[in-house]
């Protein structure tokens, strides 16, 4: 198990990695071939197609977490029947939103998306979300198999290749569709190869439908609803504040706040290197009962992941003024107030990544899930209210605000999760 976990980390870092990487070499390269207004719109037109991440309704994730349950007791025919119950569900579904939403950005006209070139973009990206939708089912069964670093390191490499077809599409065509339909072509061959890889073995996991199972979906679907409420609150809190920023105080405000926001959310991802590392052990040992060893993994991990939330975000700040301008190549200035506020928001959301992990792993996430959208609609109302007033300081407020009642709300249900395994055996699914 540590030497799972070990390299699980490392799967994760080498994601973290690619994310930095990502992050830190898209703005020079977007800057160097358009102006911060284009680029404005073009982080506007790829934060829409988030909203489709509800898409699968939470079947991937609570799929995932069944399967690795399963396997943990040694029920490879159960696992069969869930992972291909999901694969059934999960055509269906993206099929469908396919069928509805491409016609509608091709043919209704919206905001923003006037031209020819920014809806194939949108359309592109849309697209995009949907296969990495389905390409999440191979995670899941890599995760289930004990094989979590190499599908966490594949997904990576897939993103990686999505984000080089973006760039190539921004060098030689310079369009926002060039940009899109260029990552979607390396999306979707990623995402093939991904699948292959993840069928290799003598696990006895298969794709196809012949053990699917009406039943199992409808049972699945239960956990699963709730999962939905985690990418609506990203949508909400995260796209929806970035789409909110720029109606409020422009384009160019969304290339600044979009800028400090991924510096100062570097605090999360590295909490997430550990924290994602441990969610199969947290299902596995949930599926075998084993709540002793549930119990000493999250305590040692959450205080691990405190500790590296607030001294990674101690380190930007001071860091930050050298970081925004080697990167914007001076074109973004450094706000003490609005960094340091984005770094306190940073380091609370890196504060509860392990106590949400314990309950999303265990499928006891239904309390948070309904919190979390409260809470980001809330984190939306304050943003605009302190951002009328405060401008860009004001949005960070706002979103730190929510994030501390999140953080409490999520610290409480998990210990409550604890508390009750320690009482009795509850059931996994």
């Amino acid at each position: 198990m540590i030497r799972r976990i070990i390299a699980g980390m490392g799967a994760n870092s080498f994601g973290m990695a690619i994310t930095i990487g990502i992050q830190l070499a898209s703005l020079p390269l977007f800057l160097y071939f358009w102006d911060t207004s284009t680029y404005g719109v073009w982080l506007m037109l790829s934060a829409i197609p988030a909203y489709l991440s509800m898409a699968d309704v939470g079947m991937v994730t609570a799929a995932g977490n069944k399967m690795t349950m399963a396997m943990g007791r040694g029920d490879v025919t159960e696992a069969n029947r869930i992972f291909q119950s999901a694969q059934k569900f999960m055509l269906g579904m993206c099929s469908l939103i396919a069928l509805v939403a491409l016609p509608c950005i091709l043919l209704i006209p919206f905001v923003g998306v006037a031209s020819t070139s920014s809806r194939y973009a949108l359309a592109s990206l849309c697209v995009g979300v949907l296969f990495g939708l389905f390409g999440g089912l191979s995670e899941a069964a890599f995760k289930a198999t004990g094989r979590y670093p190499l599908g966490t390191a594949i997904g990576h490499l897939v993103r990686l290749g999505e984000w080089l077809g973006f760039m190539l599409g921004l060098a030689v065509f310079g369009s926002f569709a060039g940009v899109a339909l260029t990552g979607l072509a390396i999306r979707i061959l990623g995402t093939g190869l991904a699948m292959l890889v993840a069928k290799t073995g003598t696990h006895g996991l298969h794709w196809g439908f012949g053990q699917a199972d009406t039943a199992e979906i409808k049972t699945t679907l239960k956990p699963a609803l709730t999962f939905m409420a985690f990418p609506l609150a990203s949508a909400i809190g995260l796209q929806g504040i970035t789409l909110l920023v720029g109606a409020m105080l422009g384009p160019i405000a969304v290339a600044i706040f979009n800028t400090y926001r991924t510096i100062a959310r570097v605090a999360v991802q590295v909490t997430a290197v550990m924290s994602h590392a441990v969610w199969p052990e947290f299902s596995r040992l949930y599926g075998q009962g084993d709540f002793r060893k549930v119990a000493s993994i999250f305590k040692k991990s959450a205080a691990i992941g405190v500790i590296q939330a607030v001294l990674l975000s101690a380190v930007l700040y001071f860091a930050s003024p050298v970081l925004l301008r080697s990167w914007s190549h001076g074109n973004i200035e450094f706000n003490p107030a609005f960094m340091a506020v984005m770094l306190t928001y940073a380091a609370v959301g890196g504060m509860w990544h392990v106590p949400r992990v314990l309950l999303m792993a265990t499928n006891q996430h239904a309390g948070l899930a309904y919190w979390s959208i409260a809470v980001s609609g809330l984190a939306v109302v304050l943003a605009y209210g302190l951002g009328r007033a405060y401008e860009l300081t004001g949005v960070g407020l706002g979103m730190l605000l929510a994030e501390v009642f999140i953080a409490l709300v999520s610290a409480r249900l998990a210990i409550h999760v604890l508390h009750t395994t320690k009482l009795q055996r509850t059931d996994p699914v």
